[in-house]
């Protein structure tokens, strides 16, 4: 679980910004929080960000999701670092270092994860374990202005001399645009391995022009468990969907004219085994499987499609996926995410969350992923402008937070908890009204000089 994310000069970010899942002092909803009987903490399993547009909600998303790219893919030997976007509205750290802290939970240990870092070298980075009493640093890492590594093992549990060489070895050998926890995957140093998976596995994003991430669960031959949860949630969203469908298709047709046809050449060449298969997909929707018929040697092709009922009529018609709205696309792309949040441990964060929603099934959502996760440590936390939201029944205080700049540009955080308004405040009423901040000011119409005379 994520308890605390830190980023300094980073997008709109000048000063450090922190952002926290610790719980306040808030009582209502307990249910809302996982307590954790090592540290004694506890750890909020949802937070809503508000803000005006431009304000910063979706570049503190962004920082999160390109730190954690950069940390599980890495980069190249002579690339810079992608991940280093310094603040551009102040001259006076234009050039200087950026950074980045996860706070997070894996397995029984709570660690603190980051780095600062500029375009070329990461100048430090560190992996500290958390006690209730004492902190104990595991590895730091330096850089010098030559770019060569050193790391130091403080209070790492190092088998024997063989592997503290290998260990050493390593460090000496990692890029000054690597980071040293990326390095330790890429040559399979099993000491690490469960943070570098708490990255790749349990951290996940989805943005606004993110797609049918886990469509596999509709288009899944293997069980049909996948393909009828995902039908149960289209119909409980009241998308007009009766169910999910492939059909046959010919794939030259469906293809776009200009298809290499050494791609085509190399997917028969992957495709020698009974039920694999490729799928691509269109910018507007539309999913298309691509297996190999074994029997005759040729490459097949299938389209999802989903399924409404006919007037008057025990039959369905098929419509293609780009057919559907927006909104229904949108609700196709967060079932897999409800799914993964109410059997897995992860933690998922949505930008602009009612983007193409109705407000009630954006609070849907919200009330879905609190029953179906219950008794598990996943996370839902996004990025909204739904101000029905705003409501002790269904939020705490502690897990709403505001995000607005300043009059030099620059993203400041906080939480609701700072206010503590009572229980029975209107906070909605409260926040349209500006008590809150994080709201758009917006000039008359007259002062643009475009009224009529």
């Amino acid at each position: 679980m994520l308890l605390r994310f830190f980023t300094r000069n980073m997008l709109s970010f000048n000063e450090e910004a922190e952002f926290s899942l610790l719980a306040g002092s808030a009582r209502q909803l307990p249910e809302h929080a996982v307590e954790d009987s090592d540290s004694g903490l506890n750890i909020l399993k949802s937070a809503a960000i508000y803000g005006a547009n431009g304000s910063g909600k979706s570049n503190l998303i962004k920082a999160m999701s390109s730190a954690r790219n950069f940390i599980v893919h890495g980069t190249d030997p002579n690339e810079s670092i992608r991940l280093y976007r310094p603040f551009k509205l102040d001259s006076s750290v234009k050039n200087q270092d950026a950074k980045i802290e996860f706070e997070f939970k894996v397995g029984q240990k709570i660690l603190s994860y980051g780095m600062e870092f500029n375009s070329k070298r990461i100048k430090e980075e560190w992996l500290v374990e958390i006690g209730k009493t004492v902190e104990k640093n595991i590895f730091l890492r330096t850089t010098s202005e030559e770019g060569k590594t050193f790391v130091d093992f403080q209070k790492l549990n190092i088998k024997g001399k063989k592997e503290k060489m290998f260990l050493e070895f390593i460090a000496t050998g990692t890029r000054a645009n690597q980071p040293f926890l990326t390095e330790c995957n890429v040559r399979n140093v099993e000491y690490f391995e469960d943070i570098y998976n708490w990255f790749r596995k349990k951290l996940r994003f989805i943005f606004p022009r993110t797609r049918f991430r886990g469509i596999e669960y509709a288009l899944d031959d293997n069980t049909n468990s996948g393909t009828n949860t995902f039908e149960k949630f289209l119909c409980s969203f009241d998308t007009g969907i009766t169910g999910i469908d492939k059909k046959e298709v010919n794939l030259d047709s469906e293809l776009p004219p200009d298809f290499p046809e050494e791609i085509k050449r190399d997917f028969h060449e992957k495709l020698d085994k009974r039920n694999e298969k490729i799928i691509l997909s269109s910018y507007d929707g539309d999913y298309l499987e691509i297996y190999k018929d074994l029997d005759e040697n040729v490459l097949k092709a299938r389209k999802l499609m989903s399924k409404h009922k006919m007037k008057g009529s025990s039959q369905e018609a098929l419509f293609e996926i780009s057919e559907e709205s927006d909104g229904t696309r949108r609700m196709m792309d967060f079932i897999p995410m409800l799914i993964e949040l109410s059997t897995e441990d992860c933690t998922v964060f949505v930008d602009e969350i009612d983007r193409s929603l109705h407000p009630m099934l954006t609070k849907k959502i919200v009330e879905f992923f609190f029953k179906l996760s219950a008794g598990k440590a996943s996370q839902f936390i996004f990025t909204t402008h739904e101000s029905s939201l705003l409501n002790f029944d269904l939020l705490r205080r502690d897990e709403i937070w505001f995000i607005e700049k300043n009059k030099d540009g620059e993203s400041t955080m906080y939480s609701l908890e700072e206010y503590k308004p009572r229980h029975d405040k209107d906070i909605r009423k409260g926040y349209l009204l500006g008590r809150y901040g994080a709201i758009p000011f917006t000039q008359d119409i007259d002062s643009l000089g475009w009224a009529r005379t």
